[in-house]
């Protein structure tokens, strides 16, 4: 479900400024309020699809992969760039949950957020105070798809003499497979930092890496689809 970015700055200026300063936070909420709502309305909706993604388009500001800095961490951001690289499909647990080994009793759910890499620490079974070890539930936990992306500048946009750069982009559900490489997009995301564990090691202090994790792709070069009212029909 897409939402005009300006259309929601005019109607609930306050939610579009949360939206574009924590959008980690917001976006979730905003998906569960559509599917609640439809649910309402279409109360067998569910057995189509049990959520409802908002895709947010039109975003008033585009940066460069170039003028991307620490102000814009965690915001809602849109570039432009070119697809040269793209990964399979992949599994990515979402909803975990985990049974003690020592007296078997059930963690969860715990929710994996991509927003938030690092590793969950159960720590000490409330139960039997052992610190695990704990297993994974394979039959009760939640998997979704997840792909990755290398997008780069346009050419067009590269000052002379210098190199092209690239950023990765985090692509979920939906959103996966819909550019190939060599086409030019548009990607409005998250950016998000991550700890790169293989640098630490490497340099022995913290080293963190950037990414984008995509909320709406539009693909240049398709001729734009024209929306026929009823009336039209």
């Amino acid at each position: 479900m897409e939402i005009v970015f300006e259309n929601l700055s005019r109607k609930q200026p306050t939610l579009a400024i949360w939206l574009a300063e924590e959008p980690a936070l917001m976006l979730p909420i905003l998906n569960e309020v559509a599917m609640d709502i439809t649910s309402e309305v279409y109360p067998d909706y569910h057995r189509i699809h049990d959520q409802i993604f908002i895709r947010v388009r039109e975003l008033p500001v585009l940066d460069t992969l170039r003028d991307l800095r620490q102000v814009h961490l965690n915001a809602l951001i849109k570039i432009r760039g070119v697809v040269t690289k793209r990964t399979t499909v992949f599994p990515e647990l979402q909803k975990m949950y985990f049974r003690c080994n020592g007296c078997q009793d059930l963690k969860g759910p715990l929710y994996h957020n991509s927003i938030e890499d690092q590793k969950q620490f159960l720590g000490t079974c409330i139960i039997c105070q052992s610190k695990g070890p704990f297993h994974l539930e394979e039959n009760m936990s939640i998997y979704r798809n997840y792909q990755k992306w290398t997008i780069q500048e346009t050419p067009g946009s590269v000052p002379p003499g210098r190199v092209p750069r690239q950023k990765e982009i985090y692509v979920l559900n939906d959103l996966i497979d819909m550019a190939r490489p060599g086409d030019e997009v548009e990607i409005t995301g998250i950016f998000i930092n991550r700890l790169d564990y293989n640098a630490n090691v490497k340099h022995g202090f913290p080293v963190f890496t950037t990414i984008i994790e995509a909320n709406n792709i539009k693909r240049f070069g398709d001729e734009e689809v024209i929306e026929l009212t009823d009336e039209d029909k």
